[in-house]
């Protein structure tokens, strides 16, 4: 396709959801076996969001370099996996009669082995990786239905139709729609030029909102066995030194060792390299300094920083505190021009917003609301 300045698809999709990360194909499934055409773009070239799953190592161990576990009172997560046929694998985590963890509080000096002082809340991760409830997900819907590599840049409401401008690498298109879903980062969400503009109010909310995941970058290694366990010890590390300040255990159940962590974004003031190579280096040097020589036998290394990830932080990096748990937007819950525009970040869940229940339950509210609209209408 030659590049070109604007260029409208010849069908018209009765909804275009913006973004294929957990909420985006929720809804697409909940529009698509309603019975309406659907159209989901995406800025990446996958689908996923801030969900990354790496196959790392010679075993191809699955490691969730984005969002990874849920919690009991997740439901939506169980159920959903359960639904799609996915196993989902008990965090080893430490505990006050369980194995012990590590605490680092200097580079240069000995480690602790600690009793972890309370019992963690169960928690779970799915055994071939978070991303493959996405690409499940992705399967029940028709493939003509995707666009990737498509950065929407504004939103045009006429008394017709939406028109969705995306930047793509053959150019600009607008896709004209009946209905948008914005399933991507709400401050992603702020950098779009809505034409009429939005209310004040409600830019306001959007370019405020923090993006879970948007301050963290994670780092998988792989070995040839668990070692530590055999030391009675849980893989779990708190560090204050760095680079890596938590690490976990991701080993699965047959054996396939693994850690993975959460890793200081390089930058200025960080104890992070901004250098591949010296970061490598210096995170396999921090494993040695946690666990012994055997930490220096990483049979593969994986990472991402989504600090730098622009579809989800933008050129301005994050904002707020990292550690502030997102809180419910009403705001956001309520469609823009008159039930045309919806928001269906995980930050706009009224239970676990910027979690993985969030977004499916913010993806079903958008749906949900859409698909009343339209087959009221008679349009679906």
């Amino acid at each position: 396709m030659a590049p070109s300045s604007s260029r409208a698809f010849s069908s018209i999709p009765d909804a275009v959801i913006v973004g294929t990360g957990l909420s985006g194909l929720v809804a697409g499934r909940i529009l698509h076996n309603a019975g309406l055409d659907v159209e989901l773009l995406d800025t990446r070239t996958r689908v996923g969001g801030r969900c990354l799953t790496a196959s790392v190592g010679p075993n191809n161990v699955a490691c969730d370099l984005g969002a990874a576990w849920h919690w009991e009172e997740h439901r939506r997560v169980a159920q959903l996996a359960e639904h799609l046929g996915l196993e989902r694998i008990r965090q080893y985590e430490p505990g006050p009669e369980g194995p012990e963890a590590i605490r680092e509080t200097d580079a240069q000096e000995p480690v602790e082995r600690v009793p972890w002082p309370e019992t963690p809340p169960p928690s779970w991760r799915i055994a071939e990786g978070i991303q493959t409830i996405h690409r499940r997900l992705a399967d029940t819907l028709p493939d003509g239905a995707f666009r990737f590599d498509h950065r929407v840049v504004s939103l045009r409401r006429t008394d017709a139709h939406l028109g969705v401008v995306a930047e793509t690498p053959s150019g600009r298109v607008t896709v004209l729609t009946s209905t948008v879903i914005l399933a991507l980062p709400l401050r992603i969400a702020s950098r779009i030029v809505y034409a009429p503009p939005l209310a004040d109010s409600v830019m306001d909310h959007l370019a405020s909102r923090p993006a879970w995941m948007s301050h963290s970058a994670k780092v998988a290694v792989t070995y040839n066995r668990p070692f530590w366990r055999e030391r009675g010890l849980a893989g779990r590390v708190k560090s204050t030194a760095g680079p890596v300040h938590d690490w976990h255990d991701n080993t699965t159940p047959d054996g396939d060792a693994a850690l993975v962590g959460f890793m200081h974004p390089p930058g200025p003031g960080s104890p992070t390299p901004t250098d591949a190579e010296e970061r490598r280096d210096r995170v396999v040097r921090q494993l040695v300094h946690c666990f012994g020589e055997e930490a220096d036998g990483i049979t593969g290394y994986a990472e991402h920083d989504w600090t730098r990830d622009r579809a989800t932080t933008p050129p301005s990096g994050s904002e707020s505190d990292p550690d502030e748990e997102p809180q419910p937007v009403p705001a956001l819950q309520k469609p823009q021009w008159d039930g045309r525009l919806h928001f269906a970040a995980t930050e706009t869940a009224d239970e676990h917003p910027g979690f993985l229940d969030g977004a499916i339950e913010a993806g079903t509210r958008a749906a949900t609301a859409v698909e009343h609209r339209l087959i009221r209408r008679g349009m679906g």
